[in-house]
């Protein structure tokens, strides 16, 4: 019987070396190629082996030329030069023969002098993974250094470092000579309860949709001094391309009327990089982060151009007279770059990398984290990172943390979409106002390539086929700006929206704001919250409009006036909602057949009957009363006294069915009033 790691630190250090040799000796589950995997959240992911590519580290200093014989050694290689290199991790992908053993090759390119490390290559749903040499761990909060140092002699495991920016995550990789992969290791370590979770740091290659540009109809409208906003149909859709339907937008002007981003609110763009020198972008993107080096270069490769479009949808310069829009006007941008883009277009990163970059985000103020991308394959050091940035950002106050849902048309958002108990996960609608599927239809601009993912932990959609926005490098159709598609494009519209909300009121919580999102969204399809397109299309001006709700209410219990009384009426006011309401009024219409007395606080005389008492700025959740008193005529006798007051501010209401009240009674000639009866029985 095996000791817990908890008995045997009771035991003390000495027995617990003892046990520690011990278990790290146990044989481990057999792992064949049909039973490959790693742990999530303590339970076992099965890894399916790519039949056709094996992934290998060459020395850094080695031609192609060497590189090619190596590979040719072994036997295994169908063709070198199709290979595809990795911008992260070092890693080349180099395809097998047909009928090649993955494994078998891999470990016969792990022989070869030269290569420094190989893995099979697994695919997972639309991504594909493969191995390093290094795993992630995070060890016991009571564990000391020395405890953890004796863990990993025992298992013939170096520490490389911290994981930078992360919450006692550590980089771990096995010693030379030591038979097990950095996955088996890591398996170890969760099979043998060494570890709060241990993982592989998989190199991670997705594929991103390439979509066609839309075709225009015959009218083309612009709104704002921004030459090419027309084309942004996503913030004001007026059927400018062909079978959309107007109307089907985010509704940004009309929110702009109400708020245009302030210059304190930082977006984190965890991306490949930005261009800060576009000149949409110019003077907004803040020094940041490469997780990838620990460096402050966070400027793309030359056609790594989505991190760039991503920041153009969040906050392009705006009514500028040049270029297009941007959701938040003045919101400043916080560079994170995570990952760059491989020679066939895949998107290449690593599950450190990720976590490192979130991690910086929020410690470094980042209101908003945008995330446009998906590792599919689930990682608990990236999680660790969201549940941090979601309750430890903005000091304490947490922040709102949005990530696209996935583009493989699949029935269930991909990881970390899926977190929805701490991220909000985005979809992509189309100019219809439909999720976007992968059917050849005007509603779809006939591109059937890809599909939005939906399904239970959905939230919300917004466009996401044919975005224009900042580009760069050759992927740029229109000089500095393109078209482009997929759940990416929707993301940053949500994170824009976020950003706004923040801008009104800087002491919203991200469940706040997730909530304004979601109430405020324009509900599609079946009635209320579905999986097709969660709680409806992002509906920008619905959600700020929900920040502010005043109401009235009169407080009166008398049914009956008599001529000559003075009657006190209690009025409160309330502002429910969690921003306050700049320049807010009172208006109170003295009844008919009665005459003003006073106030506490005073009204001021408008004419007529009205009289108006200015609030000020009703703070979030304020209350307040005030007395307003009348004098009942002689004329009021027989009549109806109505008493009607109003409350308005500054900005419009999402609900304004509750600004008004009214209080009404009947004058009487004289008292009301029963006969005494006596009782006359002997």
């Amino acid at each position: 019987m095996l000791l817990t790691l908890r008995s045997v630190r009771w035991l003390g250090l000495s027995l617990f070396a003892f046990v520690l040799v011990t278990l790290a000796h146990q044989p481990l589950y057999a792992q064949s190629g049909s039973e490959l995997y790693y742990y999530y959240q303590g339970a076992r992911v099965p890894l399916t082996v790519n039949p056709g590519w094996v992934a290998v580290r060459f020395d850094a200093s080695l031609s192609r030329t060497t590189r090619r014989s190596i590979a040719e050694t072994t036997g295994d290689v169908a063709n070198f030069d199709a290979s595809a290199e990795m911008p992260v991790g070092g890693l080349v992908f180099v395809p097998l023969r047909a009928g090649r053993d993955p494994l078998a090759a891999a470990a016969r390119f792990d022989e070869r002098a030269g290569v420094q490390f190989a893995s099979p290559v697994y695919d997972f749903k639309s991504a594909q993974l493969a191995e390093t040499d290094e795993f992630l761990a995070r060890f016991p909060v009571g564990m000391t250094d020395a405890e953890i140092a004796q863990i990993n002699r025992a298992n013939n495991v170096a520490l490389v470092g911290a994981l930078p920016h992360s919450d006692r995550v550590l980089i771990l990789k096995p010693n030379a000579g030591e038979p097990r992969s950095a996955r088996e290791l890591a398996n170890a370590y969760i099979e043998q309860g060494l570890a709060e979770f241990a993982e592989p740091n998989f190199v991670v290659r997705a594929a991103r949709p390439v979509s066609p540009p839309p075709i225009a109809s015959e009218t083309m409208e612009r709104t704002t001094n921004d030459p090419a906003f027309h084309l942004q149909w996503s913030l004001r859709n007026t059927q400018q391309f062909l079978g959309a339907i107007s109307g089907a937008d985010i509704k940004a002007t009309e929110a702009w009327n109400l708020n245009q981003g302030a210059l304190g609110i930082k977006i984190a763009v965890i991306d490949e990089g930005i261009l800060a020198s576009h000149p949409e972008l110019s003077g907004k993107v803040q020094t940041g982060y490469n997780a990838l080096n620990g460096g402050s270069n966070t400027s793309p490769k030359t056609n790594d151009h989505h991190g760039t479009a991503m920041a153009g949808i969040i906050a392009a310069h705006t009514d500028n007279g040049a270029g297009i829009a941007g959701i938040c006007w003045f919101c400043q941008i916080l560079p994170v770059k995570v990952a760059e883009t491989d020679a066939y277009g895949n998107w290449v990163t690593t599950f450190s990398t990720l976590a490192s970059g979130i991690d910086w985000a929020w410690q470094n103020g980042a209101d908003v984290l945008n995330n446009s991308w998906t590792t599919v394959a689930p990682s608990d050091a990236v999680q660790l990172a969201i549940i941090n940035a979601r309750f430890g950002g903005r000091g304490g106050k947490g922040s709102t943390i949005v990530f696209a849902s996935g583009n493989e048309n699949a029935s269930a958002v991909s990881f970390p979409a899926s977190l929805n108990s701490y991220v909000i996960a985005v979809g992509a609608s189309n100019w219809c106002d439909q999720r976007k599927a992968p059917i050849n239809n005007p509603c779809n601009n006939n591109d059937s390539s890809w599909g939005s993912n939906y399904g239970a932990a959905l939230d919300l959609v917004a466009p996401g086929e044919a975005i224009y926005t900042t580009c760069n490098g050759s992927q740029c159709t229109a000089g500095l700006y393109s078209y482009l598609s997929g759940t990416s494009l929707a993301t940053p519209m949500v994170s824009g929206a976020a950003a706004l909300l923040y801008a009104a009121n800087g002491n919203l919580t991200p469940d706040q704001v997730q909530t304004l999102l979601q109430n405020g969204a324009r509900d599609l399809s079946i009635a209320g919250r579905d999986n097709e397109t969660g709680y409806g299309r992002l509906d920008l001006y619905r959600s700020l409009l929900a920040l502010y709700n005043l109401k009235v209410k009169i407080k009166f219990v008398k049914k009956l006036f008599r001529p000559g009384e003075i009657i006190e009426y209690k009025i409160k006011y309330f502002n429910t909602g969690s921003s306050a309401m700049p320049n807010t009024e009172l208006y109170v219409t003295v009844p008919a057949r009665t005459t003003y007395v006073s106030s506490s606080p005073s009204f001021a005389f408008q004419g007529g009957s009205t009289y108006r008492l200015s609030l000020g700025a009703l703070g979030a959740n304020a209350t307040g009363t005030v007395f307003f008193r009348v004098q009942v005529q002689p004329s009021a006798a027989g009549q109806a006294v109505t008493l009607n007051t109003n409350i308005t501010g500054a900005f419009p209401e999402s609900n304004t069915g509750d600004n008004a009240a009214s209080k009404t009674a009947l004058g009487i000639k004289r008292d009301v009033f029963l006969p005494r009866l006596v009782n006359t029985s002997p």
